[in-house]
């Protein structure tokens, strides 16, 4: 593909007074918006990560089988945090590349059921997703150092950093929301 993007640049014809021709522009244009396709492989990487995920669940729920019988109230919540976090992960990754492919590579049709969300996602709210996911795993280790009696300090770290978290979180909405009232206001 990207040959034949090359060739197109190569073969473009440049106007008689020596400015870019048109068939240049259109050649450009064309490798351009070719080389969104790079990006492909690495939505594969972000759900091909969901493997490992799958891998650390497995683990820690085999973990919860053997143990259940001794296991306190506190461990048995601290490790349904743990995967707790993980599946949001795996959500984040899922909707990051499906939403990514779908706004930058290509319009998915699909013959049965298409979840509500796909096609309705953009940029923005991807970033909104994304940091509230990122405030939500922040308060599930700050929950989890909690229940696990860390020191104060430590636990004073943790709590700024979800603080940051959400404000940034609160931020990023309110930059989308302004943003989309200016949209709306613009086309009517």
């Amino acid at each position: 593909m990207l040959t034949r993007l090359a060739s197109r640049v190569a073969s473009a014809t440049v106007a008689g007074d020596g400015t870019w021709g048109a068939g240049m522009e259109r050649a450009i244009e064309h490798l351009i918006l070719g080389l969104r396709w790079l990006l492909l492989p690495l939505y594969f990487a972000l759900l091909l990560a969901l493997l490992a995920i799958y891998v650390v669940v497995g683990r820690e729920l085999w973990h919860l089988g053997t143990e259940i019988a001794a296991i306190s109230d506190i461990d048995l919540v601290v490790a349904l945090c743990g995967v707790l976090d993980l599946v949001l992960i795996a959500n984040l990754l899922v909707m990051v590349a499906v939403s990514s492919y779908e706004s930058y590579i290509s319009r998915i049709e699909t013959a049965g059921e298409k979840p509500e969300w796909l096609g309705k996602l953009d940029s923005g709210n991807v970033k909104v997703k994304v940091a509230v996911s990122v405030a939500m795993i922040s308060a599930i280790h700050l929950l989890r150092a909690f229940l696990h009696d860390e020191s104060g300090d430590r636990l004073a770290v943790l709590a700024g950093v979800h603080v940051v978290f959400v404000l940034s979180t609160l931020a990023i909405a309110l930059v989308d929301r302004t943003a989309r009232h200016a949209d709306e206001a613009q086309h009517g």
